[in-house]
């Protein structure tokens, strides 16, 4: 089975290329894999999601403000790993930004019925170079996850403390190089480092040449990596949206650093969405349709409701990728959050559900007018706490009674593993 990652654009007028396109890929037997629209994105998210998959297929459709950067950027993302790739343009685009190497077809949104057998012949292309059974990854590594720190010595004491504090706590093994090393593209333990980091977080001001060596290494390599500056002038590339570029931090506030590095490491564990039937595809265009905007921009809920519906139906997602099944007739009300519990107890991150309870107790002071508020936000605290140290079960128990407030404020911002739980409990 081969999975290809569609990169499309979320416009409500370009809806009907995505359900056109979608459905032909599908029916030559390929699984879509889609990153639903957002309010956040990272390069790291893209570039693991894209690690998972055996090439890709973008569609480049025509705008009155240019063509989308986005997919510009996630088809370099593409070069760079030097995946299969194919591309769908449309045939009012200047593609002078495009290697000719690329195999590529053009459409007319007026004659698509009457070109799908070049099309179809385009997606069999590239579905015979992926082969039938595309090669795992060779060996991979049988240890606890890691992360990659790269240009660590710029940031004073307490602000290195914080940041390997917060890999620690967020279940990775924490990989360094030393920054005066000698020779380092001769070291041979260093490419081992390389291969087992799943993750890295480079600060990108760093001057040595080690960082700037490891940052081209595991650029190459496909590292999903989370770039961030401590430079209030950084030179921004104006060709490249900025959610793909290194994030400000200020060292000297040590809880919005700690902040800002939570969310981007909650960005790229964000669960892929896989589309593998024609009922999903519909699914998922109906919730295009419903929620597109013109300008391309999305609340904070958006992601959640794509994700809810179209990948978490049946399924508790709580983090990574990882799901524990509880079944499509159970009942919350016939399910005791003890049971929750024990269902879902292997594929928890309780470190990664603290650090999102602390993000919804911080929203809810912000809008809370009434007394019920007040003691949802009691509930959502102990939760956090229990979580923090360690117990599941409690967390649970107190996150049962957070109410149905606590739930939609969640929904309306990025912390899916919170979500699904409250979704879960509330009520019981």
């Amino acid at each position: 089975m081969n999975v290809v990652y569609f990169a499309h654009s979320y416009r409500k007028e370009d809806n009907f290329l995505v359900k056109f396109f979608g459905e032909l890929i599908q029916s030559q037997g390929l699984v879509l894999t889609i990153d639903p629209p957002s309010q956040k994105v990272n390069a790291a998210r893209l570039e693991r999601h894209l690690n998972c998959t055996d090439g890709m297929v973008a569609v480049l459709s025509w705008r009155e403000d240019g063509v989308s950067d986005h997919i510009y950027f996630e088809i370099s993302l593409c070069l760079r790993a030097r995946k299969p790739l194919l591309v769908f343009i449309e045939d009012n685009i200047d593609t002078k930004k495009f290697p000719s190497r690329i195999l590529q077809r053009r459409f007319s949104r007026g004659y698509l019925p009457r070109e799908i057998k070049e099309h179809k012949h385009a997606i069999q292309s590239l579905k015979s170079y992926m082969g039938a059974t595309p090669l795992p990854k060779y060996q991979p590594s049988q240890k606890k996850r890691a992360c990659l720190l790269i240009g660590l010595s710029i940031l004073h004491k307490s602000a290195r403390e914080t940041v390997i504090g917060i890999i620690k706590k967020r279940n990775y093994s924490v990989l360094q190089i030393n920054e005066t090393t000698d020779h380092i593209f001769q070291k041979q333990n260093v490419n081992e480092i390389i291969s087992l980091a799943n993750l890295a977080i480079c600060f990108v001001d760093s001057k040595s040449y080690v960082s700037n060596y490891l940052l081209g290494a595991i650029r190459i390599a496909m590292v999903p990596t989370i770039l961030l500056t401590t430079n209030s002038s950084y030179s921004y590339d104006l060709n490249i949206p900025k959610e793909y570029q290194p994030r400000l931090i200020k060292t000297e506030d040590l809880f919005l650093l700690k902040k800002i590095i939570n969310t981007e490491i909650n960005l790229y564990e964000d669960n892929i969405v896989d589309i593998e039937d024609k009922e999903t595809l519909e699914s998922y265009i109906k919730l295009l349709f419903k929620f597109s905007s013109a300008s391309g921009k999305y609340d904070s809920g958006t992601y959640n409701i794509f994700a809810r519906e179209l990948n978490m139906r049946d399924n508790y997602v709580i983090s990574g990728g990882q799901t524990g099944s509880v079944g499509p007739n159970a009942s919350v009300h016939d399910i005791s959050f003890s049971q929750i519990w024990n269902e879902t107890k292997d594929y928890v991150d309780l470190n990664r559900l603290a650090e999102e309870l602390e993000i919804l107790r911080l929203k809810l002071k912000e809008e809370a007018k009434t007394p019920d508020n007040d003691i949802s936000i009691g509930n959502v605290a102990g939760a956090e706490s229990y979580a923090r140290n360690g117990d599941g079960l409690k967390a649970y128990e107190y996150l049962q009674n957070a109410g149905k407030w606590a739930l939609d404020i969640a929904c309306k911002i990025s912390i899916p593993v919170a979500t699904r739980l409250l979704e879960k409990l509330v009520g019981l």
